[in-house]
């Protein structure tokens, strides 16, 4: 749960990648906004894949992504332009998923959560998205679920962040509600939270 903004698309030519990185770079710099560049060699083969240790997960191997990660705000997700050896945006984790099988799909749609971030993050990517597909990302798409892609209303945008942040309240405090019994099972748990998740569904729409 949360205010996302999805996006997917492709880049004409790897020399576009170059100007995208040094004009992300700029802007990067001059809104004080951290930044990491990627060139990974992108003639040689994909080979990585997610190996668990105790410390938890990380990929290892590797993967021919170029491009640039954006950090716009500590509280936001980060903002990946980064393009396959077919010129499509994609992630890290998306291209393990479709080496291994588990997505089939070319044109993935890559996210960025911006809800706990200041509201002005969330309006920078979209607007950095604008001017991208504009010069670079002709074929780009975005689904904003602040809305804020297609009406340009930072208010509308602001009404959903409270809408979410006030469900999501109400979903702590009422998950927090939950008695405990000795012997509940897993199932008995799973049905309470069924139950708590169907009236607040019912009370949002009326």
């Amino acid at each position: 749960m949360g205010i996302t903004i999805y996006y997917k698309g492709s880049i004409p030519n790897q020399k576009l990648i170059d100007q995208l990185q040094e004009e992300m770079v700029d802007i990067s710099e001059t809104l004080n906004w951290s930044y990491h560049l990627w060139n990974e060699d992108q003639n040689r083969p994909f080979n990585a894949s997610i190996v668990h240790t105790d410390n938890g997960a990380r990929i290892e191997g590797h993967i021919p992504l170029r491009g640039i990660t954006i950090y716009v705000d500590p509280h936001v997700e980060p903002f990946n332009l980064l393009f396959n050896p077919k010129l499509q945006l994609s992630t890290f984790m998306l291209e393990i998923l479709k080496h291994d099988g588990t997505l089939e799909k070319d044109f993935a749609w890559i996210s960025v959560k911006t809800q706990f971030g200041d509201v002005n993050a969330h309006i920078g990517i979209v607007k950095m998205l604008r001017h991208l597909k504009k010069v670079y990302l002709p074929d780009l798409e975005v689904k904003d679920e602040g809305e804020y892609w297609e009406t340009g209303d930072k208010e509308r945008l602001l009404e959903l962040r409270g809408f979410l942040f006030t469900k999501m309240n109400q979903l702590e405090s009422a998950l927090s509600s939950i008695q405990m019994k000795e012997n509940m099972t897993t199932n008995e748990l799973v049905e309470k939270i069924e139950e708590i998740l169907k009236k607040l569904l019912k009370k949002g729409k009326e």
